[in-house]
């Protein structure tokens, strides 16, 4: 069964962290689930608390939102850059023990660039994301679980609504194509990028 610890900022993705907490512990139990706000006692002593549970996981999933990156404390400095930040210390922690961290970016938030980031917590940047949305949210989070059941390298997100096609021109060729409605054309010439 697995462990998972949820690492966000509140000010960034409480109420999309607690949805998705829900449903994981639904799946994997309440116990196999840490989140602050759900998984601590009152009376609990914060810090060793975080600290063994980072310890305990087998999966660390940081939720990030469009503001984790830029989000300040109460001295005007961004969050991230400060050492002692807990979202920056549970990762470290994490990256630090070889615990598996997956960025589960919310509503087309990207990934962020490493030089956006600490230096310890590049790796972020070059980890397997999911991508968790409002509008397909159950099963996007179905698709997570099952990824994380599996070990198995994640799905392709599903596709909008609506026909796609694929054509590959070979050899220099052109190609066409209309299936009436709306519709996008990516186009890639060969040769020298």
């Amino acid at each position: 069964m697995r462990r998972i610890f949820l690492s966000y900022r509140i000010n960034d993705s409480v109420h999309a962290t607690a949805a998705i907490a829900t449903h994981l512990a639904r799946h994997y139990g309440q116990d196999n689930v840490f989140r602050d706000r759900d998984s601590l006692p009152l009376g609990s002593i914060y810090p060793r608390r975080i600290r063994r549970e980072v310890e305990r996981a087998d999966v660390v999933l940081a939720v990030i939102g469009p503001s984790w990156l830029s989000i300040r404390n109460k001295n005007g400095e961004r969050c991230l850059d400060d050492e002692r930040d807990w979202v920056r210390t549970e990762l470290r922690m994490a990256f630090d023990r070889g615990i598996r961290v997956v960025p589960v970016l919310l509503d087309g938030t990207p990934l962020p660039a490493p030089e956006m980031l600490p230096g310890d917590l590049r790796l972020i940047s070059h980890s397997m994301y999911w991508q968790v949305r409002h509008r397909t949210f159950e099963s996007d989070v179905n698709g997570l679980i099952a990824t994380l059941d599996g070990d198995r390298p994640a799905a392709p997100p599903a596709p909008q609504a609506g026909p796609q096609q694929h054509n590959t021109a070979t050899g220099g060729g052109t190609v066409y194509a209309n299936q009436g409605g709306n519709f996008t054309i990516n186009q890639n010439r060969g040769g020298r990028r």
